[in-house]
């Protein structure tokens, strides 16, 4: 989920990096005036797209692409910037979705789309074709979990390994060490395990190592993302603080240089969304809302310029109403309406 100067590590991208503050007028947890979403996307089949992520194109960023996961239709649905429907793809009662870039395969490294498979328990994932946008499925069929509710990729930036990590109603948080196989697949293990309270929104941060998840009776947890660190971590955002009433089902991650940043928090209970300081004591930094987003589950966020439509990056948000469109955003509206502008300078840093 998540996410973002988000993880992408196979080119390079100017970005715009918004420092936040409190707007004027802005009190810390008070209701946002909802601002307007620019595109909204929405297949005739799609029924509940409560979770996606970004793919960002390499070579063309105004060509990336959304991938929605919809658990009451099956199936995920990949569109274009524009809210085009390019592919449907059927998936059994899919969880949230994640994407990650550079995954050894065989004799290439591709963009991998990963998801939690709720009914039969297990990671699925895809890999990027580039040209098409369109997802092929790569996974060998046998990374199984325990029950499972949500999950993120994740890529140590310690040893470069890539991870599945799942999130469950127990409470059970499971890690999973993902590699290409000899026959050319996506294979995976169980690394370790832990227990928490009842979590779905997870997501990781591949420069600090951190990996964020939200247990929808008290907050957000920051645990360390490598098999040996210690779990469960600390409690670094509680329910009750800030306006933050619950339940998280959200959880995304705005990257800017040096470790600063944002954490995107979704409010479901109040139909808006709270940000954080990405690193140090996550200070909380101010509330926003989208016009027609209730009752949000996934979202997601990248800082890229991807074109004409979304020049300094893009807000992309789940809706509880109708057949539950994401609604795309551009990244400034927010920046300007909730949060005032200190600086805007391009940074061309590596993606995740």
């Amino acid at each position: 989920m998540g996410m973002t100067l988000q993880r992408w590590g196979i080119f390079c991208l100017a970005v715009l990096a918004l420092s936040f503050a409190p707007s004027q007028g802005q009190e810390k947890g008070n209701e946002a005036t909802p601002l307007a979403f620019k595109v909204k996307c929405s297949d005739r089949d799609s029924v509940d797209q409560d979770d996606m992520c970004i793919w960002v194109h390499p070579s063309d960023p105004s060509r990336s692409a959304l991938i929605a996961s919809d658990k009451k239709a099956n199936r995920l649905f990949v569109y274009d910037l524009e809210g085009k429907t390019l592919q449907q793809i059927p998936a059994r009662y899919p969880g949230n979705v994640d994407v990650r870039y550079g995954f050894p395969l065989g004799q290439e490294k591709v963009d991998i789309v990963a998801l939690n498979q709720r009914e039969n328990p297990r990671v699925v994932l895809y890999k990027v074709d580039r040209r098409t946008r369109r997802l092929e499925r790569v996974d060998n069929d046998a990374i199984l979990t325990a029950e499972n509710y949500g999950g993120t990729l994740y890529r140590s930036p310690k040893t470069g390994k890539f991870y599945f990590l799942t999130t469950s109603k127990k409470g059970d948080i499971e890690q999973y060490e993902l590699t290409g196989d000899e026959k050319g697949k996506v294979a995976g293990k169980k690394v370790r395990s832990w227990r928490i309270g009842k979590s779905e929104a997870v997501a990781a941060d591949d420069e600090e190592g951190k990996i964020y998840i939200s247990e929808e009776d008290r907050g957000v947890w920051e645990v360390g993302g490598e098999p040996e660190d210690p779990t469960p971590g600390k409690l670094v955002i509680r329910l009750g603080e800030n306006g933050l009433t619950g339940d998280i089902e959200g959880l995304a991650i705005y990257y800017k240089p040096d470790g600063a940043g944002y954490l995107i928090v979704s409010n479901q209970g109040k139909d808006n969304f709270k940000v954080y300081q990405r690193s140090g004591t996550h200070e909380f930094v101010g509330t926003f809302a989208i016009q027609g987003a209730r009752k949000t589950d996934g979202l997601d966020v990248v800082n890229a310029n991807l074109g004409p439509q979304f020049p300094n990056g893009l807000f992309a948000c789940h809706t509880g109403e109708g057949n539950c469109p994401v609604l795309l955003t551009p990244w400034e509206k927010i920046a300007d309406a909730v949060l005032h502008r200190e600086k805007a300078a391009a940074d061309p840093g590596q993606n995740k």
